[in-house]
């Protein structure tokens, strides 16, 4: 945690070449609780202007009305902190009606602090995010922290410094 997979994914998703190339972008925040019924609800709400799906409960009636809204758009669902990796069936019942969509260039994004998880979803390889090297981020955290002030002389301040840099392993985000 506190890497900063869903900042950059958030940046990734705001990006002007990505509202440009897709159709549809969908944002939703899995979390612990990986409920099939509750995503699919938090999907249709990016797809659907109205609220068609709001007295159904059947998951199969739900996935009919995403599968119908998503019919021939590109879309990017981003699945933000992902933790469920025993329950593949639900994941891939959650992505049937994504996956009926025939338009190239469709993509599911997530992101997951666990190796596991990425290897149950993934199609492709996981890419891991790690702090930067300690010289790196000592020379990030003395701009951040000292700015051009010429404290960064001052033995008793930079000594605490180096301390809260080494506490933080690299990972910028963390300030």
């Amino acid at each position: 945690g506190g890497v900063g997979k869903t900042t950059l994914v958030r940046y990734v998703y705001h990006a002007k070449r990505i509202k440009d190339h897709f159709d549809l972008l969908i944002w939703v925040c899995v979390s612990t609780n990986f409920d099939v019924v509750g995503l699919t609800l938090q999907i249709l709400d990016h797809v659907c202007e109205d609220r068609p799906y709001e007295k159904k409960s059947s998951l199969n009636k739900l996935q009919e009305i995403l599968q119908e809204n998503i019919r021939n758009k590109r879309f990017l669902l981003v699945m933000d902190d992902m933790w469920e990796e025993k329950d593949r069936g639900g994941w891939i019942k959650l992505l049937a009606p994504l996956k009926s969509n025939k338009v190239k260039g469709c993509m599911v994004l997530a992101t997951t602090r666990t190796k596991s998880v990425a290897k149950m979803i993934g199609t492709m390889d996981e890419i891991t995010l790690s702090g930067l090297d300690e010289k790196e981020f000592w020379l990030f955290f003395k701009a951040c922290a000292f700015r051009n002030d010429n404290r960064e002389h001052h033995p008793s301040l930079q000594s605490i410094g180096k301390q809260i840099a080494k506490a933080l392993k690299g990972f910028p985000l963390a300030l």
